[in-house]
């Protein structure tokens, strides 16, 4: 699975008012922060993101319908299946259509399912949905490999019982290829997060060295107060 301080590029958001999403947009900072997402987009379409499919619950409506599940099934199919299913939702129940008949169906008679497509998770509700890209560019991972950075080495200072405020040096050693990209292209913000005012390629006897795991990556860092 995707990890907690691993970017993602943006989220989706359906079948909001003009209102809601405005105030989505006031609080684009507070989104893009607490669920690591690049950018927020508005869209109607879910079939963009998910596959919605409706079929009868077989079990409980045979005993009471017998053979015309065969055609509540096929007008299931072939029936708008994001309008349906946000008609059930906010209704709790389903006229349906089929072979000359109409049958009145709750919802636990009907057995909904949303396969997300490849690239996204995606969570719906009547007709308001979310949809977070979980393709990972070249670039997120290294972000992310970032942030695992910061993560380690602020971890690495509480173990070391360094103060809050004191300004550290670190060395890199045995970093895997990835590893290493992530920490020189992100290197301004690695030292800026964790107090850091150099990066050496030893350290005294004194510093404190811990081989880190950093996602599917490893490297090992110390570190010692300035």
């Amino acid at each position: 699975g995707i990890k907690t301080r691993q970017p993602l590029a943006e989220i989706t958001i359906g079948g909001l008012s003009d209102a809601k999403k405005a105030t989505v947009n006031r609080l684009a900072e507070l989104v893009y922060d607490e669920l690591n997402v690049k950018a927020i987009v508005f869209t109607e379409d879910l079939d963009a993101f998910a596959q919605v499919t409706l079929k009868p619950n077989f079990r409980v409506l045979g005993p009471k319908y017998g053979k015309g599940v065969q055609a509540i099934a096929k007008a299931l199919a072939t029936a708008d299946a994001m309008q349906t299913k946000a008609e059930l939702e906010t209704a709790g129940s389903l006229q349906v259509e089929a072979e000359g008949e109409t049958y009145t169906l709750e919802s636990s008679e009907i057995d909904v399912q949303t396969q997300n497509r490849e690239g996204f998770f995606v969570e719906a509700d009547a007709r308001k949905f979310i949809a977070l890209s979980t393709e990972l560019t070249h670039d997120l991972v290294l972000e992310g490999l970032a942030r695992e950075f910061v993560n380690k080495i602020q971890n690495m200072r509480k173990d070391a019982d360094f103060n809050v405020s004191d300004r550290i040096k670190i060395s890199l050693t045995d970093a895997s290829p990835l590893a290493d990209e992530a920490f020189r292209a992100h290197q301004a913000y690695i030292l800026r997060e964790t107090l850091t005012t150099e990066v050496v390629d030893t350290l005294s006897e004194k510093a404190f060295t811990v081989a880190q795991k950093l996602n599917d990556e490893s490297a090992t860092l110390s570190v010692e107060q300035v």
